[in-house]
């Protein structure tokens, strides 16, 4: 059965790290997804020897890391130091027995333009230019993840040239390399009015796929959406892992929980929802 990843937004806001691995354990989660880098004071090298501390103490041994790239900008100097912060992160993380990255390339918003119109940015918004930045920054972490035996998954998320199936796999083609690949976030397609349907999207990136995000969503009008429970949304999760299964698929499958509210019931009936999924599906 794959292992089941509490991503950190869980327990992430007034949590401290360890305190965060506590609700792992507390809730039976086989592992969790944290950031790359730090979200308070701490330097990236104090904050990454805490979670390798706290692995120790917990015992857990199944981590993910996100590599927050920021390579949209002209700048190469800034690209440069992004190469360099996301390879200590790669090295360092691949010494704690990381396997699997969530990568992100850098936002990518067109002026003039709300957020919420994600058809506006990201891949429909690059330039050549973009798409060259990127796939120049991720051979060179490719090539280290590959030494080390990781994988690196884009999240398909919007405001990024990674926003939906296509253009990640676009940008896959590009890179060509092994050991990246994509991590499918349906809930951020369904947002998206260019998004493909979950059927396409892991016909598209099928054998690609090193990571998934389950949640879900709801589309409200005029073009907003609410974050619910995994069961709750326009997303059928059963069909997403039913699929995912006949590839032959077998990573990791990170829940998320984007939504005010209960932390610890969120946390505790989509990870019941999740395993009755896999027990359903008889995937051991």
């Amino acid at each position: 059965m794959p292992d089941v990843i509490m991503h950190c937004n869980y327990f992430e806001h007034g949590y401290t790290v360890a305190e965060t691995f506590d609700k792992v354990v507390e809730h039976g989660y086989d592992g969790i997804e944290l950031r790359g880098r730090p979200r308070f004071d701490n330097t990236t090298e104090e904050y990454l020897d805490d979670v390798e501390k706290q692995m120790k103490r917990t015992g857990i041994t199944s981590l993910v890391l996100s590599l927050p790239g920021d390579f949209m900008k002209a700048d190469s100097e800034v690209r440069a130091a992004s190469v360099d912060e996301l390879t200590y992160v790669l090295k360092r993380g691949m010494d704690m027995g990381c396997r699997t990255f969530n990568a992100m390339c850098g936002a990518l918003a067109a002026p003039g333009f709300d957020y919420g119109e994600f058809e506006k940015h990201g891949s429909n918004y690059a330039s050549s230019e973009h798409w060259q930045w990127a796939t120049a920054a991720y051979q060179q972490l490719g090539a280290v993840a590959a030494e080390g035996g990781a994988r690196i998954a884009f999240e398909t998320h919007n405001v990024y040239i990674h926003d939906l199936a296509k253009p990640t796999k676009k940008l896959l083609d590009m890179i060509d390399c092994d050991a990246v690949g994509a991590n499918l976030d349906m809930g951020n397609i369904v947002l998206h009015a260019d998004g493909e349907s979950l059927e396409d999207a892991l016909e598209i990136l099928k054998g690609k796929l090193y990571y998934v995000h389950l949640k879900n969503m709801l589309r409200l009008r005029p073009g907003g959406f609410a974050a619910v429970g995994l069961a709750e949304g326009c997303i059928d999760n059963r069909q997403f892992l039913r699929i995912l299964k006949e590839q032959g698929y077998d990573h990791p499958i990170g829940v998320e929980a984007p939504r005010p509210g209960d932390r610890d019931y969120f946390a505790a009936s989509d990870l019941a929802y999740t395993r009755s999924l896999l027990e359903y599906l008889d995937w051991s």
